[in-house]
C-alpha cells in the first residue's frame, strides 16, 4: 500500500474500508496515551493521523516529518493542536456537521430527563419504590418554557428546532457572531448579552467551542443569576466550567438541576465523582454523538478527506487554512 494513516484510538470499520479502498494502510494505536502515540507514530511514519477525542500535540506532528493531514471524527478542534499544525503547513479536516443532529438529541433528552427527574425517580423505583410518583414534586412539563441558547450555531439551532416545533418551548438565544438572518427563519429572541440568557431561561444550554476565550467562564456567579428552578445544559465541552463551582452549586442548591454529557476532565476527577451520587443531575459519558448514524457520517467524511491529502487533492472540509 502506498500510503499509512494512523488512528489514536479504534474507529469505525467504515473509516478503515474508506483508507483500504484507495491503498491507504491503517494501524490502530495500542494504548491511549502520548507516550504509546510518540513510540508508534515514529516507528510507522504515517501520512495521516485520524482522531476522536484524543490529543493531537506538537509532539506527536513533529513525530512524523512526512505527516499529510490529520482529521478529527467530529467537529470540535480542541484536542488537536491546530495553531502548530498550521504553522508546520499541516491539514487539519473535520466532520463539522457529521455528528450535530445526534448531539442536538441528545441535548432534547437530557433536556426531558432533566424536567422530569429521572435520576431521582429512576433511583426510587430501582430500589423498590414504585410508588414514588406519590408526592413527587418539582417535575414539569416543558410546553411553553423558555430555552435558552448561549452559542446559536449548527447544533443549538437543530436542538432549538426540535424543543420548538416538537416540543412546543420557546427560545432566546445569545451569540455575538450569530444575525437574525443567519437563523433560518427560526423563532429564536436574540439577546444583547449572555446574563438575559442566564436571567430568564427555564433551560440554559451551552454550545460554544473550547477555546482560550471561552475557557472556564461559566461558574458560580452565572448559577447564581438563574431561575430558582431553572435547569443547566452542557452537551458541548467541560473545560467551558468552573466544575469545581458547578459541583458546588449543585449540592448547595444554587443550582437546581443539570444534564451533563461532558466533563474536564474526562474521565471524571475526583471532584465530579460527587455527582455521580446526585439525585438532581443526568450524566452520560460524552455519548452524544454515538449513534451510528453520526459515526459513520463523520468517519466518511474525515476519512475521504484524509484520503484527498494523501492524493494531493483538495480537502471538503478543512478545519485551517495553509
Amino acid at each position: 500500500m502506498k500510503y499509512k494513516a494512523y488512528y489514536t484510538n479504534k474507529l469505525s470499520d467504515v473509516a478503515t474500508q474508506i483508507f483500504n479502498s484507495n491503498d491507504v494502510e491503517v494501524k490502530v494505536a495500542s494504548d491511549l496515551n502520548e507516550e504509546t502515540y510518540l513510540r508508534e507514530l515514529k516507528e510507522y511514519q504515517p501520512d495521516v493521523i485520524m482522531c476522536r477525542t484524543e490529543p493531537v500535540t506538537a509532539a506527536m506532528i513533529d513525530a512524523c516529518p512526512n505527516l499529510k493531514g490529520i482529521g478529527k471524527q467530529g467537529a470540535g478542534l480542541d484536542n488537536i493542536d491546530l495553531d502548530y499544525a498550521t504553522s508546520k503547513k499541516i491539514q487539519v479536516v473535520f466532520a463539522p456537521s457529521g455528528n450535530a443532529n445526534a448531539v442536538a438529541e441528545h441535548a432534547v433528552m437530557l433536556l426531558m430527563m432533566t424536567a422530569r427527574r429521572f435520576s431521582y425517580v429512576d433511583k426510587q423505583f430501582r430500589s423498590g419504590n414504585f410508588y414514588v410518583r406519590m408526592g413527587l414534586e418539582n417535575t414539569v412539563e416543558v410546553e411553553g418554557k423558555t430555552l435558552g441558547l448561549l452559542g446559536c450555531g449548527r447544533i443549538a439551532k437543530i436542538f432549538a428546532s426540535k424543543c420548538i416545533n416538537g416540543l412546543g418551548m420557546k427560545a432566546i438565544g445569545y451569540d455575538p457572531y450569530v444575525t437574525k438572518e443567519q437563523l433560518g427563519g427560526l423563532p429564536i429572541e436574540l439577546k444583547d448579552n449572555a446574563d438575559e440568557i442566564w436571567k430568564t431561561a427555564d433551560f440554559v444550554s451551552i454550545h460554544l467551542p473550547l477555546m482560550p476565550s471561552t475557557e472556564k467562564t461559566v461558574g458560580m456567579e452565572q448559577f447564581k443569576m438563574m431561575k430558582p428552578r431553572a435547569i443547566f445544559l452542557n452537551v458541548a465541552r467541560g473545560g467551558l466550567i468552573y466544575e469545581e463551582e458547578m459541583v458546588e452549586a449543585l449540592k448547595t442548591g444554587v443550582l437546581f438541576g443539570a444534564g451533563l454529557d461532558v466533563f474536564e476532565p474526562e474521565p471524571l476527577s475526583e471532584n465530579s465523582r460527587q455527582m455521580l451520587d446526585m439525585e438532581n443531575v443526568v450524566l452520560t459519558p460524552h455519548t452524544a454523538a454515538s449513534t451510528e448514524e453520526s459515526v459513520i457520517n463523520c468517519c466518511t467524511s474525515c476519512a475521504t478527506d484524509l484520503v484527498n491529502l494523501c492524493y494531493g487533492r483538495a480537502p471538503v472540509c478543512p478545519a485551517n487554512k495553509i
